[in-house]
Order: C-alpha cells, then sequence, then structure tokens
C-alpha cells in the first residue's frame, strides 16, 4: 500500500512539473519584419505609361479662343511622335520620383481660297519632379505626402500655302474695297483657313492672330493709292508662304498625396492626387491618377488605371484651359 501511494505522489508531481513548464516550442519564433525606419536600402522604379488620353477645353490667343475637342483616335491619326517614362528612387522614408510625357502632333487644313494649306504642328512637353515623405507603412500598403512642381512647355507652328494664281485678283479686290468691308472680304478670301473654331489636334488660334496682322499689313500698303496693288500682293505672296510660330511654358509648385494598398498577392490598389499653380505658372492645376496593379513577379509589375491632367493658364495674351484624361496602362520594373 505504502509503495501505490508513493507511486501516486511521484506520478502527481511530474504531471505538475510538466504543466508549470508550459507548453514546448516546435519552432523558433518569426523575427519580426524590419519597419520602414530599418530599411537603409535603395529602391527603384522604372515605369512605361502609356496614357490614351483625350483633350477637351478652350485655348486662346489675343481674345480670340479655339475650342478643342480631340480624343485618342485622332492623336492616334496625328501623332508624329509620343514618349513617356516615369523614374523613381526612395531610402528608408524618403524618395524623389520624376515623371515625362513628350507629344508632338501634325494636320494639315485645305482650303479653296487664297490659303491653300495650313499645316499645324504641336509639340509639348510635361515634366513632373516631386520629393516625397513615407508618413505610414504595413503589411497592407503605404501613404506618402508629396511636394514638387510641374514644367509645361507647348509650341506651336503654322505653316501656310497660298494659292498663288488667285493672289493677284484678290489684291485688286483688296485695293478697291471700303475701309468698313476690308475685314469681312479678307474672311471670305481666306476661307476661315486660318482660324478653326475645331482644330483637328489641340491648337491655339494662331491663324487668327496672323490674320489680324495681314489685316494691318493691308491697311497700311492702301494709304497710297498707287502702290497700293504692287504692295498688296508682295503682302500676300509673304505673309501666305511662311511659318508662324508660338512657344509658351510655365512652371506650377503642387502638393499631393500618394498611396497603395495590397489587395490579396499579386493584386493592389494605387493611386496618387495633386494640387498646385497657385497663381504662380497656372491659376490652378490638378492631377489625379488611381489604378489596379498586378506583381506579375518580384521585379515586374504592371498597372491599369485612369489618369486626368487639368489647367487653367493664362497670360499675357495666352489662354490653355483644357481638361486631359483617359485610361492609362503601364509596365514597369522595380528593385
Amino acid at each position: 500500500m505504502k509503495k501505490q501511494i508513493a507511486l501516486l505522489i511521484a506520478l502527481v508531481m511530474a504531471a505538475t512539473s510538466v504543466l508549470t513548464a508550459g507548453p514546448v516550442e516546435l519552432e523558433p519564433k518569426a523575427t519580426a519584419p524590419p519597419t520602414i525606419t530599418d530599411d537603409d536600402h535603395w529602391h527603384f522604379n522604372i515605369g512605361m505609361p502609356g496614357w490614351f488620353a483625350f483633350l477637351s477645353g478652350d485655348i486662346g490667343l489675343h481674345g480670340a479662343t479655339s475650342n478643342v475637342g480631340v480624343d485618342f483616335g485622332q492623336i492616334v491619326t496625328h501623332a508624329a511622335g509620343i514618349a513617356s517614362i516615369s523614374v523613381e528612387a526612395r531610402k528608408g522614408r524618403f524618395g524623389v520620383y520624376g515623371d515625362l510625357l513628350y507629344m508632338s502632333l501634325s494636320a494639315g487644313i485645305y482650303g479653296d481660297g487664297l490659303v491653300k494649306k495650313a499645316n499645324l504642328t504641336v509639340d509639348s512637353y510635361i515634366a513632373d519632379g516631386e520629393v516625397y515623405y513615407r508618413v505610414w507603412e504595413g503589411p497592407k500598403g503605404w501613404l506618402d505626402l508629396r511636394a514638387g512642381a510641374r514644367y509645361t512647355n507647348l509650341f506651336d507652328r503654322l505653316e501656310l500655302t497660298s494659292a498663288d494664281s488667285k493672289i493677284n485678283q484678290a489684291a485688286a479686290q483688296l485695293v478697291a474695297a471700303a475701309n468698313q468691308d476690308l475685314r469681312d472680304l479678307l474672311d471670305r478670301l481666306i476661307h476661315g483657313a486660318l482660324d478653326p473654331n475645331r482644330p483637328p489636334i489641340p491648337f491655339p488660334p494662331l491663324g487668327q492672330d496672323e490674320k489680324l496682322r495681314l489685316l494691318r499689313f493691308i491697311r497700311d500698303a492702301r494709304r497710297d493709292p498707287v502702290t497700293a496693288q504692287q504692295r498688296i500682293t508682295t503682302i500676300l505672296r509673304t505673309q501666305l508662304n511662311k511659318g508662324h510660330g508660338l512657344t509658351e511654358y510655365w512652371f506650377d509648385p503642387y502638393l499631393g498625396i500618394g498611396g497603395r494598398y495590397k489587395l490579396s498577392k499579386p493584386f493592389y490598389l494605387t493611386g496618387k492626387v495633386d494640387v498646385g499653380g497657385f497663381d504662380v505658372g497656372s491659376i490652378v492645376t490638378v492631377q489625379g491618377y488611381g489604378g489596379l496593379g498586378c506583381d506579375i513577379s518580384r521585379n515586374i509589375y504592371a498597372e491599369l488605371g485612369f489618369r486626368f491632367l487639368y489647367d487653367d493658364y493664362d497670360n499675357d495674351g495666352f489662354l490653355y484651359k483644357v481638361w486631359t484624361y483617359g485610361p492609362q496602362v503601364t509596365a514597369g520594373i522595380q528593385f
């Protein structure tokens, strides 16, 4: 009996020691992932955005305005060159970002008046440069505060070709016209080739500006009736067979936010928005982007999203109040 009691006591003490010792660790504890403050490596991202853009709004010059409505099909039809790239570098919480969009468009307008052909060319550059600070990052994503500047450069050129066989007759009509009828007569002779209200590409009313200059030359030539017709003939041949250019550029500071949210292992949502201008360049400029992304591999990703850009710029007789918007497809590499 004493042996049985002693065995029972031994079993109870053994069980107690196992329970108080706690659970047995079958594997070592996982090390917590480093925070962004612990990450002292450089991270790079190079993207190739393809923006299927539409443009709508008003482009004005010295009081005349062209109402612009250009879809992506027209842009592709008239494109002479399009290029786009974005680059990003980050270390810890701080990063820098830049992107560039270049677009060259060309279109011809044909007439049956004094202007046989008006060739329109637009070269535009939009470049963003910014710095950002990562205010939050977790397993599901991150959020950045961004500050930067946007540079916009627009170069427009109008190349004219006259119908030389009609110049002599037109000069005689311009000499004989009454002063109050001179402008209407010039409009009829040119048949609106210099001032299309809805140009096939986003082009300012540069032709209207040139027509007003031409009208001033003709009025000045009419002061001497003896040489008026000869001078007007020379003016028409010279002014209607030359190129006229306009360059406008400006900088816009802006502030914005950007972020990313993980949906599942390969898929994520991403977006950014900024507001700027502040009357430094534009009165106001707003840009936004939102998209669905997929990490195809550790280093390669693709995104499908929507991007818009609005500019309200008015300076020294030039007005640019235009929406640029449309879907954007991006492929990139990160390392």
